[in-house]
C-alpha cells in the first residue's frame, strides 16, 4: 500500500501542477497562476488579502469594477463591494443564487442627481477587461476555529472565487469519489459543522474533481 505522503506528492506533481500549466497555456484566457505553499508559512498578503477569513480578492475586484465601469468613484466601488459581500442568511443555495444573479445581471449604485446606475462585475462582451487568476493551496480559516482548509486550486474571475478544483492521485483507490467528498467538506455539505468554508461556497459556480485523465 502506498503511503499517504507518496499519494500527496503524486497528486501535486502529476495532477495539480499539470492542471495549472494547462491554465497558463490557454491561448484565449490569460490565466495568471499563483502557487502557494500548504502550511503555516503562508501569509494573507501572499494572496493579496488582509486575513485568511477573506475569500474574495478585494483589490482585484476593485480594479475590475473600475475597468468595467470607468465612471465609478471610490464610494460607488465600496457600495458595489458591499452588495456582493452582504448575505442576509446562511442558506447556501439562496446565497449562491444571489451571487450568480449579481455576476450575470450586475447591481445598482447611487449616483448623485440621477437614478441609480447599473454596475457590472464581469464584462462578457470584452473578456480582456476581466482578470483570471488561479491560486493553488489558497488558505482559508474555518470559521470559529484556528484550523484552515487548502483547496488544491481556486479560479478567481475578477477576484471572485468562481471555481474550486480538487485534485487526487490517479493511483488512489477511488480518486473521483474522494475528491467529491473533499469538495463537499470544503462547502460544509456533509452534515458536519466547522470543517470547511460556507462563505467560499456562496461564491463558487463550478466544482471540479479530477485525477489527471478523468474529471
Amino acid at each position: 500500500m502506498q503511503s499517504l505522503n507518496h499519494l500527496h506528492l503524486d497528486e501535486k506533481n502529476h495532477v495539480e501542477e499539470p492542471f495549472l500549466k494547462q491554465l497558463e497555456a490557454m491561448p484565449n484566457l490569460p490565466w495568471k497562476v499563483l502557487r502557494l505553499e500548504n502550511g503555516s508559512g503562508q501569509m494573507p498578503l501572499d494572496s493579496g488579502r488582509e486575513n485568511f477569513d477573506q475569500v474574495v480578492l478585494k483589490n482585484e475586484l476593485k480594479s475590475a469594477l473600475k475597468r468595467i465601469n470607468p465612471w465609478m468613484h471610490e464610494a460607488q466601488v465600496t457600495e458595489a463591494l458591499t452588495d456582493i459581500e452582504r448575505f442576509d442568511t446562511d442558506n447556501l443555495s439562496k446565497n449562491n443564487n444571489h451571487v450568480l444573479d449579481i455576476l450575470t445581471k450586475g447591481t445598482k449604485v447611487a449616483v448623485e442627481g440621477k437614478p441609480n446606475e447599473n454596475v457590472f462585475y464581469v464584462d462578457f462582451k470584452n473578456p480582456e477587461k476581466n482578470s483570471f487568476i488561479a491560486i493553488s493551496q489558497f488558505k482559508i480559516r474555518i470559521k470559529g476555529t484556528d484550523k484552515h482548509i487548502y483547496p488544491d486550486i481556486i479560479c478567481f474571475l475578477n477576484g471572485i472565487p468562481v471555481v474550486i478544483i480538487e485534485c487526487k492521485s490517479p493511483k488512489a483507490k477511488e480518486p473521483i469519489p474522494d475528491a467529491i467528498d473533499q469538495l463537499m467538506r470544503y462547502c460544509e455539505q456533509r452534515n458536519y459543522v466547522k470543517e470547511g468554508s460556507k462563505l467560499l461556497a456562496y461564491y463558487n459556480q463550478f466544482i471540479i474533481a479530477t485525477c489527471r485523465s478523468k474529471a
